[in-house]
């Protein structure tokens, strides 16, 4: 995916999750500079199924994440995690 394309899928992603991470609900920022890019913060592109584990690029295999979440996910199933984040279990 090209950067046009990730940017416009950030942005699309963050409108209709109004703003909060998949993951842990709390309010991300969307920037596209670098030092701001790097926060706990910051909007990223979540593959919510991992590509290692036969994941794609579709668009319906993305979600907006917090960095910090989706640096910690690892190898666990987006939605264990998801759980684990809020508390659920």
């Amino acid at each position: 995916m090209d950067t046009r394309a990730a940017r416009y899928f950030k942005w699309l992603l963050f409108w209709q999750q109004q703003g909060r991470c998949c993951y842990c609900g709390e309010h991300v920022v969307l920037t596209y500079r670098p030092y701001d890019a790097a926060r706990p913060y910051a909007a990223t592109l979540e593959h919510l199924q991992r590509r290692a584990d036969g994941g794609t690029g579709h668009p319906s295999n993305l979600a907006c994440a917090c960095k910090r979440c989706n640096n910690a996910r690892g190898a666990i199933d987006w939605l264990t995690y998801a759980s684990q984040r809020r508390s659920e279990f």
